[in-house]
């Protein structure tokens, strides 16, 4: 029996072409879940037309990109079981299907890992950007002796138990996913795919400084636990 294919996104007030995205990914065969995480009601005719292409599930207040993932998350591993392989993509235009695809065909060759899709730093990348993705990504070798690349994630149903035990409710839990998994034997693999930035990437809902510290917060955490495990 195939395993679907599942497309989660998370969205937070998005802009219209989501629904482009949501049009691709039907073509090329995915499920789609969309998790509008407390958007203003003002948008609401952007989730009516999602709605034709995705099963839309909803928080009444915004609580934050991790909790939205987990939402998600939990339909899934109630409406298929193990019986499928995930991909994570962003609502901003920011992934597109041709990687998703990408990334899930690894996922599903490697069905005890987690698959990145890692965007080349280019010249096109925004400096805010490429200044947050090079920091974080040094800080996190450090704190594991690994140097991957934040992305698009996919991985296979029979993850998805262990993921929801991981802690983080906004952008942290993204970063605790690649801190923790390892420490329980799931490997990190990356995948390069193509960079989109959008308007120099103004649609992003990350908070620099306030995500930023709720990120370097979870690695120096972990780095700090595994050090008194390590002298244990």
């Amino acid at each position: 029996m195939l395993k679907s294919r599942v497309a989660l996104i998370p969205a937070y007030q998005p802009a219209e072409g989501l629904i482009d995205l949501l049009e691709e990914l039907t073509s090329d065969g995915f499920d789609i879940i969309v998790v509008n995480d407390g958007s203003s009601p003002e948008y609401e005719e952007i989730f009516i037309k999602a709605s034709t292409y995705a099963m839309i599930l909803t928080h009444s207040v915004n609580r934050g990109k991790g909790a939205a993932l987990k939402t998600g998350l939990k339909y899934i591993k109630n409406r298929y079981g193990e019986n499928c392989t995930v991909v994570t993509m962003d609502a901003d235009g920011q992934h597109s299907p041709l990687d998703a695809l990408k990334v899930i065909k690894t996922a599903e060759e490697n069905t005890d890992a987690l698959v990145i899709g890692s965007r080349a730093l280019d010249k096109d990348v925004p400096h805010r950007s490429q200044f947050g993705n090079t920091l974080t990504r040094l800080i996190y070798r450090l704190a594991t002796g690994v140097s991957v690349r934040a992305g698009l994630r996919a991985f296979s149903g029979s993850l998805i138990s262990i993921i929801l035990d991981i802690p983080g409710k906004r952008y942290e839990f993204e970063m605790n996913m690649l801190l923790i998994l390892p420490e329980s034997g799931i490997k990190i693999m990356e995948r390069e795919i193509k960079t989109i930035y959008i308007d120099g990437n103004s649609s992003s809902h990350f908070d620099s400084v306030k995500d930023s510290i709720r990120i370097y917060r979870e690695i120096f955490r972990f780095m700090w636990h595994k050090k008194e495990w390590q002298e244990k």
